[in-house]
C-alpha cells in the first residue's frame, strides 16, 4: 500500500508500508518514515494513492516546476518506507520539538540580519530524529549561505538543511512531494565541516 504523509509546513511525500509488516495505515494516524538518514515523524493524509496517481504527479510537477533546472523537472519520486505507528511517548516529544524550531527560526533570522543577507527566514524544522535541520526561506534571488550554514552547523552540531519556499502553493506541495528543494539548496554534513 502507498500512503502520502504530511510533515510540518505542508510538506508531504510518498511512502509505502511493507506487505510483510501486516501494518495499515489510516487517515490522520501518526506514522515513523524513513527520512534522510534517518527517520520522522509525520501525519497520514492519503491511505489510498496508487502508483498511477504517482505518475500523473511527477507528470503535473514536470509541467509546474518553475525551476527552469532538469535535474529536478526529471526527478522521480521514490516512495520511502514507514517503520510504524507512532507511540504516545513519541508524539509527546512533538511539543518540544516545535519550542526548538521557534528559536532556531528566530536564531537563524538575527544571523541573516547580521550577515545582511537578502532572504527572508520563514520557518525551521528538525527531522524527528534531530540528525537534520530545515530552514526554510524567501528570497529573490541565489544566496550565497555557506558561511550563514557554517555558523548554524558550530551551533545545532546537526546536518543544516537551507530550502526555499516556492511561493506559488501548488507548485510547492508538488516539489514537497518529492522532497526536493530549488537550486538554491545545500546542505553541509559533519565530514565536510571537518574538512573546513
Amino acid at each position: 500500500p502507498l500512503y502520502v504523509v504530511e510533515f510540518k509546513g505542508g510538506r508531504t511525500d510518498v511512502f509505502y508500508t511493507q506487505d510483510s509488516a501486516n501494518l495499515i495505515c489510516h487517515v490522520g494516524d501518526l506514522v515513523i518514515v524513513e527520512a534522510d538518514r534517518g527517520k520522522d515523524l509525520g501525519k497520514v493524509i492519503n491511505d489510498s494513492i496508487t502508483p498511477h496517481h504517482i505518475h500523473l504527479l511527477q507528470q503535473s510537477q514536470m509541467a509546474e516546476s518553475t525551476t527552469g533546472d532538469l535535474r529536478f523537472n526529471n526527478k522521480e519520486i521514490q516512495p520511502k518506507r514507514i517503520y510504524r505507528l507512532a507511540q504516545p511517548s513519541e508524539i509527546a516529544i512533538l511539543m518540544s520539538k516545535n519550542q526548538d524550531e521557534a528559536k532556531a527560526m528566530l536564531l537563524c533570522q538575527t544571523k541573516v540580519r547580521q550577515k545582511k543577507l537578502p532572504m527572508e527566514v520563514v520557518d525551521a524544522e528538525y527531522q524527528w530524529d534531530r540528525r537534520k535541520l530545515t530552514f526554510y526561506f524567501v528570497a529573490e534571488r541565489r544566496i550565497d549561505f555557506r558561511e550563514l550554514v557554517r555558523d548554524l552547523f558550530k551551533i545545532y552540531k546537526t546536518r543544516i538543511w537551507m530550502c526555499a519556499v516556492n511561493p506559488n502553493p501548488i507548485t510547492s506541495l508538488l516539489c514537497g512531494i518529492n522532497s526536493t528543494t530549488s537550486n538554491n539548496s545545500q546542505e553541509l554534513t559533519d565530514k565536510s565541516q571537518a574538512q573546513n
